[in-house]
């Protein structure tokens, strides 16, 4: 009923498009920076969705992973359903946890590179331009860019002093508060100081646990119970100075933070063990089954969440979580009459320290914490010619290190058998160098050949032990396996280097008409898990992946700019790809482990649709159509069975749609009114496939209604997200005989007041 809905919408909103006449309005032109230089983005032959300042605040994006929910065939992977997300495009990314695990669809900030998840989960403010960049980035965003990248661009200070204030209230018991306020302070000199600041002061997880469900008793170490959980403090902080350097120069100097105070989210099990005494069987294993019955399907305990609400559960144990990150860049811009210098150098560090009920049950079972930091270093300095009539060139040099620690583990049942608590901790230091280059040159009028190269080496050392404390007190590095060489207990390294790039033509057979046509290269290095491990095999590192991929595509403009239509279809080849998958000891305890399957095909078609048929009217719509098929050739049968199977958090159909209607109401008073949304279709949680934890399809839908003095600065807006409070699984890992699932937001909505000058 819902996407029946949904799909009324659409022919509703086609329906207005063809009975409008007007012939003033335009579709806004969309600047991008996807080739490191500013472009419409209807002359940029690659696959771009984009927004600007007005219209991520409309939609109401508020943290990175939020532009997932206005882009079709993107999904995210987000552990715990906060803080830690990893883009999924087209089917290509990382679905896993560990911090030390780099995204495979990089994630960008005003041009340097996030090499972590715990740093990927920034709030969104004073934002000027969001890109989605889809396909491998292999020649001009160099670190692991096999799915693509998402880049962010901050607000620049003015010329003029100008600034904004808002406030807002949300269910919840949700306070959000937001300003920018900048310009010129000396000749030369300009400064902008942005923040954002947001306290969620009820939990929106209701959780009925009682003391007398758990038999065992409280964890050592963790005891803690809340009625409610989700309260939620958040704060940002940015401030930016350019200084003109002469004529021909100019310095950016950006210095930026934030800290983030919660609840950790609780997760749901999903079991596939029989639960003793039920008056039935559990027919699921790890890897098979249908339907999870939780009146027969339990953990390894015989605990089962048998109310069905994602949003209600019962935790022994209610965590919480520490995030603070402090960053700075320094970009220098320089202009020798023919060719421009830049350089950009950035200092990155974070610190993440939780603590979490692992299971999700009633029942003392597993209570852990993690304790991660992270710092990157990062040097990039690039030349380009400037645009000509016929050639334009960029070449460039990129260097980073980084250093990623983390200290795993808790309290563990030991009626499990493998003792009473664990320990990981690892270390990594990771340095990676590339050289690149891009021509573009014009053959004719009309076409366009682009050629890049780029060289990406990176090394990595790594040192990781695992141990387990016994009931008798003793502590010992964890073997599961059947000698001393079996500890799991590693210090290596591992290096190597690839080349990747793009060949492409761009035929132009008019000003409003684009078809393209791209080769691109993406690579990813190999590493190493960040896990708890059980054995020694767990840690030894596994390889780098390459995807190839070969794109159509056109973009066109046309009825005196009122409608822009663009389109692309796609083959990738993917070879080598990562993932975690489950495995299970010799004495059947399941455990995750980061592997390489042999390859996988993957195609697809998209549409990007923007129509203005009239004054004050806007409507959008973009459509993904996907599959995803792994290849794997092995005998051993763990490998085996992702042969034919899909990637996860790869919906085979996505839609989104937009409409928003802006008119006069009185002198100076505009009202606008918002409504957008997206359809996701099924989609698996894990390359296994397993048939329990398939996700259905679900629509999320969003509206805004905005009353705007223009003379005065001033604006109020009513907004709601998730309207039909649809949930759904955002990822899941095994553990003693279930899979843990974190969910996404429920419906929220409030009210904000804002002010601009």
């Amino acid at each position: 009923m819902k996407l029946s809905l949904f799909k009324g919408a659409l022919l509703a909103g086609v329906s207005v498009t063809l009975l409008s006449s007007a012939a003033h309005a335009q579709v806004d032109e969309i600047v991008v920076t996807a080739q490191k230089r500013d472009q419409n983005v209807q002359d940029v032959g690659i696959s771009v969705t984009a927004f600007g300042a007005e219209q991520l605040e409309e939609l109401g994006i508020s943290s990175a992973d939020d532009i997932a929910d206005s882009v079709a065939g993107v999904q995210i992977y987000n552990y715990r359903g906060k803080g830690q997300p990893s883009f999924v495009i087209r089917g290509v990314g990382t679905q896993d946890f560990a911090p030390n695990m780099a995204p495979t669809a990089a994630v960008y900030v005003d041009e340097v590179y996030l090499g972590s998840n715990i740093v990927t989960g920034f709030n969104i403010f004073d934002v000027e331009r969001a890109e989605v960049l889809k396909g491998p980035q292999g020649t001009l965003f160099g670190r692991n860019t096999t799915g693509g990248a998402v880049s962010y661009t901050s607000k620049r200070p003015s010329n003029e002093f100008e600034g904004y204030a808002e406030l807002g209230y949300g269910n919840y018991q949700t306070i959000d508060a937001k300003f920018g306020i900048g310009g010129p302070i000396s000749d030369g000199i300009r400064v902008r100081l942005a923040g954002i600041f947001s306290d969620q002061g009820k939990g929106h997880y209701k959780n009925t646990f009682t003391p007398a469900q758990n038999p065992f008793g409280p964890a050592p170490n963790f005891q803690g119970y809340k009625s409610r959980i989700g309260e939620d403090t958040t704060w940002a902080a940015r401030l930016v100075t350019e200084m003109d350097i002469g004529a021909d120069g100019l310095l950016t100097f950006n210095v930026h933070g934030g800290k983030r105070k919660s609840d950790t989210l609780p997760v749901t099990p999903i079991g596939f063990t029989s639960i003793p005494g039920s008056g039935g069987v559990c027919p699921l294993t790890g890897t098979t089954g249908q339907v999870s019955d939780p009146q027969f399907c339990g953990d390894a305990f015989g605990y089962s969440d048998k109310d069905g609400d994602p949003f209600t559960v019962s935790n022994d144990y209610v965590g919480y979580n520490q995030d603070s990150n402090l960053g700075g860049s320094t970009r220098l811009t320089w202009d020798f009459g023919g060719v421009n210098l830049t350089s950009i150098t950035a200092y990155e560090s974070a610190n993440k320290f939780f603590t979490a009920d692992s299971d999700g049950g009633a029942l003392n079972v597993f209570n852990v914490f993690y304790d991660i930091g992270f710092d990157q270093f990062s040097q990039e300095l690039r030349l380009n010619s400037k645009s000509g009539e016929n050639l334009y060139w960029i070449a460039g040099l990129y260097y980073s290190h980084d250093k990623i620690t983390q200290a795993f583990c808790g309290d563990l049942n030991p009626l499990i058998g493998i003792g009473v608590a664990c320990r990981n901790d690892f270390r990594q230091v990771s340095d990676a160098a590339a050289a690149y280059g891009q021509v573009e040159y014009d053959l004719t009028e009309q076409l366009r050949f682009t050629g890049g190269l780029r060289y990406s080496w990176e090394k990595r050392d790594f040192f990781s032990v695992s141990t387990l404390t016994g009931t008798d007190g003793v502590t010992r590095i964890a073997n599961f396996g059947s000698g001393p060489q079996d500890d799991a207990i590693i210090d290596d390294s591992t290096s190597g280097g690839k080349f990747s790039g793009r060949i492409g033509l761009d035929y132009k057979p008019s000003e409003d008409v684009l078809i393209y046509a791209n080769a691109s290269r993406g690579y990813k290095s190999g590493g190493y898990d960040g896990d708890f491990a059980f054995i020694r095999e767990q840690l030894e590192a596994y390889d780098a992946e390459t995807l190839t991929a070969y794109e159509f595509g056109f973009k066109t403009t046309f009825a005196d700019g009122k409608i822009r239509l663009n389109g692309a279809t796609f083959y990738y080849n993917y070879k080598k790809p990562q993932i975690r998958a489950q495995r299970f000891s010799s004495i059947g305890l399941p455990y995750n482990k980061i592997i390489n399957l042999d390859g996988a095909d993957l195609y697809g078609a998209e549409l990007d649709l923007a129509i203005n048929p009239t004054d004050g009217l806007d409507l959008q719509a973009t459509l993904s159509l996907l599959d995803t098929k792994i290849r794997e050739d092995s005998s051993n049968p763990a490998d085996a069975l992702f042969n034919g199977n899909d990637f996860a958090l790869a919906a085979k159909t996505s839609f989104t749609l937009m409409a928003r209607y802006e008119t006069d109401i009185a002198e100076n008073w505009s009202a606008a009114l918002q409504l957008d949304g997206k359809y996701n279709g099924p989609y698996q949680l894990n390359a296994e496939n397993v048939p329990y934890l398939k996700q259905d399809s679900y629509v999320l839908a969003n509206a805004r209604f905005t009353i705007a003095n223009i003379d005065k600065g001033m604006e109020f807006w009513l907004w709601g997200r998730n309207l039909l409070n649809e949930s759904f699984s955002l990822g899941s890992y095994a553990l003693f005989g279930a899979f843990p699932i974190y969910y996404n937001t429920p419906r929220t909505y409030g009210a904000t007041i804002s002010y601009k000058w």
